[in-house]
This record gives C-alpha cells, structure tokens and sequence, in this order.
C-alpha cells in the first residue's frame, strides 16, 4: 500500500478511492499481481472498498483477496471473501471449488462435498471437483464413493500421476495392495521422481510379505531423497525380513542420524542391537531414548531382558514392571507389555 494511502483512515477511504480512480487502479493491480501476501491483501482491502466496482472487476479481486489470505492461513476470511464472490458469480465452478478445497482443509467436510457437488453438476468432468469430493469421502470413510470420482477423473485424465497416487491410497485404506501397487506403477511411470508414491508401494509390497520388492523400491526412493527418514525405517525392516541384519542396522543408525531429537530410533535400534548380541549398544540406546523422554512398554521390555542376561533380575523385575505401566503407542508395545507380564511372573516362580 503507497505512503499515501496509510495516512487515511478507514472511513476515508472509499471517498478517497472515489476521487482517484488512478490511485484505485494501482490498488487493483497490486492486489492482483503483488507477490507478498500481506501487501497484496492490504491491496486488496483498499481496492475493494470502491464503490464504483462493476461485478467483472470486483469477482477476480475479491478472488485474489481470498487467495492471498489463504497464504497468511486466515481460512474464516478467505470463506467469506469467496461467498462474497459467489453471490456475484454463483455458477463460477473455480470459486466454488476453491471455497470446497477451503471447508476441506478446516474439516467442514460436508460443506466441501456439497460445493464439490454444485461443481459436478454443472461440470461432470472438472477435474479438481472430483479429485476434492474424492478425499473429502475418504474422511468421512465412503472408499467405494471415493473411488468412483476418481475413476472419472482418471477417464478424462487417464495419465494423471496424482490421480493414481491418490486412488492407490484408497485402495490401501481398503487393504487391497495389489490394486494400490498397480495404481502407485502408474503414478511413478507418469513421475519418476514421485519419493512418496515410491515409498507407499513399498510399504504395500511389504504387506504383501514381498520383502525384496519393497526393499528394491526403497533403494531407488533413498538416491531419489536420502534426507527421508522414513524410508531408511521401511528398508530397515525389509532387510531385517531379508536376513540382512547389519544391513537393517546401518539403515537404523541412518534415521537416528537424520532424527537425533527423537528416541523412536534409538529404541528401534537398541532391539536390534539387542538381537545382535551387542547389550551394551542397545543399554546405551535406551538410556538416550529415555533421556529423550522414550519411556516405552518395548525399551523396559528389551532393557529387562538385557538385565536377565546379565544375571540382574531385580533389576529386570523393576523394568518389567515399568513396562506394564509405560504408556503404548504401537502394536510392538502392546506385545512388549504382554511379554513384560509374562517373563515377571516367570520371575517371581523362580524365585
């Protein structure tokens, strides 16, 4: 917004506007064309406080208004600039699906179908309308609705890699890995370079109990985006699955190096130690992760076990018995939980 313009007040503005239309101009342009957010919103404001604007005018800026404030997260004012828009342009399908994309995003899912809806009506094939309704009836948990918009979104774009990577993630809500790996092929012969898709189909091989194959998809992802963490914990599995254990390890070391904050990893990591013999590696692994606040049913479970090695079972009993109370965030905790339980009453039998 020009100096001159910050020196009225509000109320002044739309005579001020009135009495330079050059001046409103620059506004409107600004408002359309101004890269930093915060700039083109003030452009905005002032632009669309003339009251000359015909609706062709006023449409497009109130649209860039809302756009701008979407940027800065101020969803509760990009919705109401976009219902200003549609009751100057109610059957505008780019308005009424940005405002659906809007409800989606703030979890106003019935909001989102129903303008994703008016959209389709109007335009059976728009493509952003169907991809929309698609995830909004993943939320509220219709796979089989879901399936259908993207099967016509798929029709008029049959090479989309989006689309498939999308429907391959509704095929794995449903648990049908083949269909999923099918639809992730898709996705990565239109994008190579798609690291999430990869990482996705591998995740559905290992389903499958096709650990080679995951473990080949993971090698690609990792050169693709070494920096992903994730992928080094999916490989990790897949190579412990393979019987590559010092392979497994070095994929742990590599998320503890890429995640050093976090204890998961290092728990991780010290039960394969542990499995590898090497106790006192994992010992220091758990020390870290509680250090990192990874007090967890699967550290005391391992760390106890350690102890049991190491002849200590009073100290084995008392990490057993943490373990019990220890709050779970896995189904490998459940089952740690279960088999802390069941090696303390072995231990209160021997003694």
């Amino acid at each position: 917004m020009s100096s001159c313009m910050r020196i009225f007040p509000a109320a002044g503005m739309v005579a001020l506007l009135a009495a330079h239309p050059a001046l409103a101009a620059d506004e409107a342009a600004s408002c359309l064309k101004a890269r930093d957010p915060q700039k083109a919103i003030s452009a905005c404001q002032a632009a669309l406080s003339s009251p000359d604007l015909s609706k062709e005018k006023r449409v497009p800026l109130l649209k860039a208004y809302a756009e701008n404030l979407i940027k800065k997260q101020k969803f509760a004012q990009a919705i109401a600039a976009y219902d200003q828009a549609l009751k100057l342009a109610p059957t505008d399908n780019d308005l009424q699906t940005a405002r659906g994309d809007i409800f989606l995003i703030t979890g106003a899912v019935d909001k989102a179908i129903s303008d994703y809806s008016a959209v389709i009506a109007r335009d059976p094939k728009n493509l952003r309308a169907h991809m929309g309704r698609a995830v909004a009836w993943q939320f509220r948990q219709k796979p089989e609705f879901a399936l259908k918009d993207l099967d016509v979104a798929l029709q008029v774009k049959p090479q989309d890699a989006q689309l498939h990577a999308q429907r391959a993630q509704v095929y794995m809500g449903m648990k049908k890995w083949a269909e999923a790996i099918n639809d992730y092929n898709q996705a990565i012969f239109a994008d190579p370079n798609d690291v999430p898709s990869r990482e996705a189909r591998a995740t559905a091989w290992m389903r499958l109990g096709k650990w080679d194959n995951a473990a080949n998809n993971l090698d690609v992802a990792i050169r693709l985006d070494p920096a992903r963490a994730s992928l080094y914990e999916k490989r990790a599995m897949a190579n412990w699955k393979l019987g590559r254990k010092d392979k497994a390890l070095a994929d742990l070391s590599a998320v503890v190096r890429l995640k050093p904050a976090l204890a998961k990893p290092r728990i991780d990591r010290g039960i394969v130690r542990y499995r590898l013999g090497r106790l006192a590696d994992a010992l220091a692994d758990f020390a870290k992760a509680e250090k990192l606040g990874g007090s967890t049913p699967s550290l005391h479970y391992f760390r106890g076990r350690i102890y049991e090695k190491q002849g200590k079972k009073q100290a084995a009993r008392a990490e057993y018995e943490r373990a019990l109370k220890a709050p779970m965030t896995s189904l490998a905790d459940q089952r740690a939980r279960m088999e802390a339980d069941a090696r303390l009453k072995a231990l209160k039998v021997l003694k």
